[in-house]
């Protein structure tokens, strides 16, 4: 593909045709899959090992990240980021299937680990490839598409295992173990919208950054290891790709306390059923979709995304931790609602400030850093819920009187933290004066200009006079 779509299109008309649209639905097949698994691997991991299973899994989940991170990155601006999809995708159809054979938690490690590395492989190419498959813009519509692809799927996820406890096992003759049986099934569907969403993403054009090195030229590891420092040091230096990073990544780490604990709340504190908290997860949902429609429908109107993506975390982080000291369903849900729609409205404005923002030939290196962290932040969050809500199971504090209350509660602050250091930061860009849609359009393409040059540029070198940084 040599060079990106011009032509605006409506949400729908994004959905219904064109490379994009294959691309959608590739990625909303595959998280669905994805989501399945997550809540099948947590339960397997319960069976065989307990919370201490449930525990060495998700850290599992930590290592890959934290290795080979940055590795990905590179990988991703030197190759087809088409291909890369694809090969992490069939590469996760071909393993998934395993976890049905798995009898002990050495070996649910090591696969996990090992699709994990997959995912690292996959994940910074599918959205490196975004601006290259729509319009300029459509970037927001895009990437409000795709959040409701890869985190709208999350219910479908959990129903599925909720509709497992209701189907058949899957013994396949007796060769699955006693302990898979009733989760096998999530694994097979699982392996299928991979394979499925690998075929979609194969009939896309040749997706590749500037700096792709042809198949003849073979691997230049000098060049590779260049690339990797001039990520760092573009990281390093340029301020206002940092801290929407750091932002999304706090932003998880306070948010997935809501996947492991977010039943027990609804069960044991709030006093309702199971139905409850699915309750909790579509208002969530419901929230999120606002956020999006409100965005994309003042997109022309926002000039400065970071602030934009900081005052939304603020909203996310406020409403989680007002959910957690409500004693009633109903201002549960209020409250849940005005988390997704913080978050919906973040995410969206996040990635579209680094869509915008960084050069094509450095999105690789820049999204394979944000996914590590935010995958990092996630799964270490969900890692420390429970021990966390343990060490909180005997301190009560007016309407923190027990631990799921206690995790979300300080979960929520973790988040409006993270948004408040980021709205300090731009804090003089709140002063701005109105100005008529044409000035505030003229404003907003020389912002968005400026900060793709500065993305472009080859070795990273420091903007003069503090560009790039933005006051921050």
């Amino acid at each position: 593909m040599t060079g990106p779509v011009t032509q605006p299109l409506t949400a729908g008309a994004m959905t219904r045709r064109g490379p994009f649209a294959r691309f959608f639905w590739a990625a909303a097949i595959s998280s669905t899959g994805d989501w399945i698994t997550v809540f099948a691997m947590l339960a397997l991991a319960d069976s065989i090992g307990g919370e201490g299973g449930i525990l060495v899994t998700l850290m599992a989940r930590i290592v890959p990240g934290l290795a080979l991170g940055a590795v990905a990155g590179v990988i991703t601006d030197r190759m087809d980021r088409r291909k890369l999809v694809v090969i992490a995708d069939v590469g996760r159809g071909l393993v998934i299937p395993s976890l049905a054979l798995v009898r002990t938690l050495p070996t649910l490690v090591a696969i996990t680990i090992l699709l994990e590395l997959l995912s690292l492989l996959g994940q910074p190419p599918r959205t490196a490839m975004v601006p290259r498959l729509v319009a300029a813009e459509n970037l927001v519509t895009a990437n409000s598409l795709m959040l409701g692809a890869a985190y709208g799927t999350v219910p479908f996820g959990a129903g599925f295992n909720f509709l497992l406890a209701s189907l058949p096992a899957v013994t396949l003759g007796g060769l699955l173990p006693t302990v898979t049986q009733g989760l096998a099934l999530a694994f097979f569907v699982d392996s299928a919208t991979f394979f499925i969403s690998g075929l979609l993403v194969a009939t896309l054009p040749r997706i590749e950054s500037p700096l792709a090195v042809q198949p003849s030229n073979g691997v230049d590891l000098r060049a590779s290891w260049r690339d990797f420092v001039d990520g760092t040091r573009f990281l390093m230096q340029e301020a206002r790709v940092r801290r929407v990073i750091i932002g999304m990544a706090t932003a998880l780490f306070g948010g997935g306390t809501v996947i492991v604990l977010g039943k027990a709340f609804a069960e044991d504190v709030l006093g309702a059923g199971q139905a409850a908290f699915f309750g909790l997860i579509t208002a969530l949902g419901v929230g999120a979709g606002a956020g999006i429609v409100l965005v994309s429908f003042y997109e022309h109107r926002i000039i400065h995304r970071d602030l934009v993506f900081g005052l939304a975390l603020l909203g996310t982080g406020t409403g989680l931790a007002a959910a957690a000291v409500v004693n009633t369903v109903a201002a549960a849900f209020a409250w849940m609602l005005l988390f997704g729609f913080g978050a919906g409205a973040g995410y969206v404005m996040a990635m579209t400030h680094l869509h915008e923002g960084v050069g094509d030939e450095m999105r690789g290196r820049v999204f394979a850093t944000l996914f590590a962290l935010m995958r990092i932040g996630l799964f270490v969050s969900m890692a420390i819920a429970v021990p966390l809500g343990g060490a909180f199971r005997n301190v009560h504090l007016g309407r923190l009187n027990g631990p799921s209350r206690w995790v979300l509660f300080l979960g929520g602050l973790t988040i409006v933290a993270s948004g408040a250091i980021i709205v300090w930061t731009l804090r003089h860009l709140l002063h701005i004066p109105e100005l008529g849609r044409e000035a505030r359009e003229i404003m907003a393409e020389a912002d968005r200009a400026r900060r793709g040059q500065i993305g472009r540029q080859g070795e990273g070198a420091r903007p003069q006079d503090g560009e790039g940084d933005d006051g921050g």
